[in-house]
């Protein structure tokens, strides 16, 4: 019997998404590293101005616009394919009569769209087809966005609720990303920025659902250790993320009657340690925060003009043994204080 490490299994699992990437490559770009002979709207939109419907034959009469069939590039690369070789024929774009390129944007089944309707109503192709007569490739994104069809319904008073495109989405509809780990990983997805349709919060919720949520339930991160020394340093990180629940005064009256962790043994007179928390350099955003009347730190002492001080000089050799200092001496230069 042989025994077999739990590693070799994962060794074998990562040669197989090898190998099955290397197929996926030769099958796209060829043995030699060439790219696949495939369709640019560029060429043909952009520089031979043809007509969509020169290809898409069913735009203007069916909710299928329909792919090129064979006798349509005929009519042209029957004389421009003459003198090519055969892998660059016009030929092998198609299959048993049928184009053999992925459909772009072609629609889930569970997506409601009548291609008939808007083209009937005036639309034009590149109102919903952007930037076609730069698209290279069949494969790229031709323009067709879920936030493209909203802006454009709401230009043309059209209404944008889901049940006009969906036959399953609703309001109340789960997206499958709303599973498992969701409500840990939910505010990192809101914050993060994504343009993805999946991903923006706004579609369903309104700005009040969370507020109204978090005011019951804190975050998962709002644990006592956050409570009694967390809080501060992720205030001093990010400020505007504790600001999307809590008011400036919600800290003032707390803090009213408790004092930080930090405000303990010489934290003041006479030691005055609590110079300790911010030099060097000064934290701008430390005890002014709660201590408004703070003297500002441009008002320190300047250097006597007799004797002649320089900052080259040992300010240690006098003060702090003939002359007493009125701080803590932390070991800094002084001069970054005393001008």
């Amino acid at each position: 019997m042989t025994l077999r490490s739990p590693w070799t299994g994962r060794a074998l699992a990562a040669l197989m998404a090898l190998a099955g990437a290397g197929c996926v490559l030769l099958d796209r770009f060829g043995s030699a590293g060439q790219a696949r002979f495939a369709f640019s709207h560029r060429l043909h939109v952009g520089e031979e101005q043809l007509e969509c419907v020169s290809c898409h034959e069913d735009a203007d009469v069916s909710d299928d616009p329909g792919m090129p069939a064979p006798e349509s590039c005929a009519a042209c690369h029957g004389t421009l394919d003459a003198d090519k070789p055969p892998e660059r024929r016009v030929e092998t774009l198609f299959a048993e009569g049928r184009y053999k390129a992925a459909h772009a944007s072609l629609l889930d089944e569970e997506q409601i769209f009548s291609h008939q309707r808007h083209v009937t109503a005036g639309q034009e192709c590149g109102a919903c087809h952007a930037d076609i007569e730069s698209d290279r490739s069949i494969d790229a994104d031709i323009g067709v966005t879920m936030e493209r069809c909203m802006d454009c319904h709401a230009q043309q008073r059209v209404a944008n609720a889901c049940e006009t495109c969906h036959t399953l989405i609703r309001g109340d509809w789960e997206p499958q990303s709303h599973q498992h780990n969701w409500k840990l990983m939910h505010g990192r997805i809101a914050r993060a920025g994504s343009k993805a349709g999946a991903d923006n919060c706004a579609l369903c919720h309104q700005e009040s659902a969370c507020l109204t949520c978090h005011q019951i339930e804190a975050p998962q991160n709002h644990n006592n250790f956050f409570r009694s020394r967390g809080h501060g340093m992720a205030a001093m990180i990010d400020r505007q993320n504790c600001a999307a629940c809590h008011e400036p005064s919600s800290c003032d009256s707390c803090h009213a009657d408790t004092l930080p962790m930090s405000h303990r043994g010489a934290w003041g007179a006479p030691k005055d340690t609590h110079c300790l928390g911010c030099h060097f350099p000064l934290v701008s955003e430390g005890c002014i925060v709660c201590h408004k009347d703070t003297p500002s730190h441009a008002l320190a002492t300047p250097l006597p003009s007799f004797p002649p001080h320089n900052p080259a000089m040992n300010c240690r050799q006098c003060h702090g043994i003939s002359a007493a200092l009125p701080h803590v001496d932390k070991g800094d230069q002084c001069t970054l204080c005393h001008l």
